[in-house]
């Protein structure tokens, strides 16, 4: 999952003709496609809601708080602390 993530990172990078609110839409509207097609839609909305959360948690300086484990309670298989 970190290939992967590093891959969609260098891919936004590169799409310099596109802004980085359009590109968060693009990424947002894919992340609900697929997740749609692998969990449903409604644990996908979860997941979000959970990154969300964790976000937050992270603006806010909570040094208790990663990403590691936000997919715990999903049927996924792979995981990154990004």
């Amino acid at each position: 999952m970190e290939d992967f993530y590093k891959q969609a990172h260098a891919l936004a990078e590169s799409a310099e003709d596109i802004s980085g609110a359009a590109q968060t839409v693009v990424l947002f509207r894919v992340a609900l496609e697929r997740g749609a097609l692998e969990i449903g839609m409604m644990p996908t909305i979860h997941l979000l809601s959970k990154l969300l959360t964790t976000t937050f948690g992270i603006m806010a300086g909570d040094e208790d708080i990663s990403f590691d484990g936000v997919l715990d309670g999903f049927d996924v298989d792979d995981e990154t602390s990004h």
